[in-house]
């Protein structure tokens, strides 16, 4: 799966991420790599909890809901959940960033999340346009969408990343 002619002219740059100290105690520490990986587990469950609950209630489900409240609660967590993700997947990448940059996975996988937080923003706004939930419970055909793809994309996201470790 891994396409070995990926990015060969960045090379010299990948093998220098790959001899910074923090690359190296990645990769030899007997503690650090299992304890980044457990905290990036621990944001992926935060983001996609908080993902998934305010998608489904944007699809309709739960409806006894308030949506302001819970984009309040949701947000928040899904934001810090990502920040946590974006830390730990950096440090996992300064382990193995020649491995990680030539799997085409892992590309479909970065892209994958530009695109589903594009999709997050634009359905934020419309979500937060709301003067009051009533509105929220008719979102057109192409809100269903949206929201339907981000449960599906973060579901892919969640998976390639998975598959990382073993293709």
């Amino acid at each position: 799966m891994k396409d070995p002619g990926v990015a060969v002219t960045a090379l010299p740059i990948l093998e220098g991420v790959e001899r910074l100290p923090l690359a190296v105690a990645m990769r030899e520490s007997f503690w650090l790599y299992p304890t980044v990986e457990s905290l990036h587990i621990t944001g992926i469950a935060g983001l996609f909890g908080s993902v998934l609950l305010l998608d489904l209630r944007l699809l309709g489900m739960g409806r006894e809901v308030p949506l302001s409240p819970l984009i309040r609660l949701a947000v928040p967590i899904a934001c810090v959940s990502f920040f946590l993700v974006a830390i730990t997947g950096s440090l996992m990448f300064l382990a193995h960033a020649r491995e990680f940059v030539a799997s085409p996975l892992f590309v479909y996988k970065i892209g994958m999340i530009m695109l589903l937080l594009t999709n997050a923003a634009v359905l934020h706004l419309r979500a937060t346009g709301y003067p009051d939930d009533s509105n929220a419970n008719r979102n057109g055909g192409l809100a269903r969408i949206q929201v339907a793809l981000s449960i599906l994309g973060w579901l892919g996201v969640i998976g390639m990343g998975r598959w990382l470790a073993y293709v």
